[in-house]
């Protein structure tokens, strides 16, 4: 476990990274019920229901990106799980060479602190 996530009080940190759209959508309906945060290119958001999450997924992010995932779930202090999902999509040969491409583009996606029941 990294020292920044054990000085924030994080415990079972575990992080993934895949190919495509499906892991983000797995993650996003694993924690149903919950409010998501997402920001992304002209995109500043909270308090999204996770449905709201997961048709965005589906049908907003455009096809034509070659998209990678990266999910990082853990629990807090107080041992609420959340969960952090960051989505690259690149276009062209950019991701290939491993070089910047001003049209890339990157979407977060994390859980907002649970509402006391």
């Amino acid at each position: 476990m990294p020292l920044l996530d054990r000085l924030r009080g994080r415990t079972s940190v575990t992080c993934t990274e895949s190919e495509g759209l499906a892991g983000a959508l797995e993650t996003v309906a694993a924690f149903e019920g919950r409010n998501f945060k997402v920001r992304g290119r002209g995109i500043r958001a909270s308090h999204v229901p996770d449905e709201e999450v997961i048709r965005f997924i589906r049908e907003e992010l455009p096809g034509y990106y070659t998209y990678t995932t990266r999910v990082e779930t853990y629990a807090d202090r107080r041992r609420a799980r959340h969960t952090r999902v960051e989505i690259h999509g690149a276009i062209g040969l950019s991701r290939q060479m491993n070089r910047y491409n001003p049209l890339d583009v990157t979407f977060t996606i994390r859980t907002e602190a649970p509402t006391p029941a």
